[in-house]
């Protein structure tokens, strides 16, 4: 973006709401962002690491939006965050109250979508979420403490921000933990023998890594 629209942009983006969503053309991907051609400008979006390989280049599509101005030195850096659903950016909100999970952080570690992520918080599973890149067991641990009593009265079982569990959703988290694309079809395969096809992707994948251990 244009040091002068980044400028305009400024004294409004502390209000979320100004900046709801933004319609364009996907230019292309690469790792976490997602560049948005809209009219004659090309932005460059921060994106959840569960959404972005979803997005395919060429396409028209509408982003849910959240921006923020983070602080590095003595300047502040606006940053503009991408999302498929305005619930999936409230999950998201969610999950950066946790004390020590900044946004790139969480954009890092959102490899499989809020509804998964969700579940696993609610139910406790501290194996899943320090599996996931960057978060640890102590970090787990405070995401639990801090999240699972709200996420446990709230119903995630359906929604237009639910991916539905496969094998395919499994390979894409375990190439995002950094198994090799080759291996991870075949722990996948393996993984299904035993879980069955209904299985959601954080089970393929706990019995994935169980059995790659």
């Amino acid at each position: 973006m244009s040091v002068t629209l980044w400028l305009w942009l400024l004294p409004s983006m502390r209000r979320r709401s100004v900046f709801d969503s933004i319609e364009g053309r996907v230019r292309g991907t690469d790792g976490l962002q997602i560049l948005l051609e809209t009219g004659p400008v090309t932005l460059s979006l921060l994106s959840p690491g569960y959404f972005t390989g979803s997005v395919v280049p060429g396409e028209m599509r509408r982003f849910y939006l959240l921006f923020q101005i983070l602080n590095e030195g003595n300047r502040g850096v606006p940053l503009a965050v991408a999302f498929p659903t305005s619930e999936d950016r409230e999950f998201f909100l969610r999950f950066i109250s946790v004390s020590g999970i900044g946004i790139r952080a969480a954009a890092k570690a959102m490899i499989i979508p809020p509804a998964e992520l969700a579940g696993a918080i609610a139910s406790g599973d501290i194996a899943l979420l320090k599996s996931l890149p960057g978060i640890g067991t102590s970090r787990a641990k405070q995401i639990v403490a801090k999240l699972q009593d709200s996420f446990s009265k709230l119903d995630y079982g359906s929604g237009p921000s639910i991916i539905p569990g496969s094998a395919a959703d499994a390979r894409a988290i375990l190439e995002q933990l950094g198994v090799p694309a080759s291996e991870a079809s075949s722990l996948v395969n393996k993984a299904v023998e035993e879980t069955g096809t209904e299985a959601s992707p954080s089970e393929i994948v706990r019995a994935a890594m169980k059995a790659r251990a």
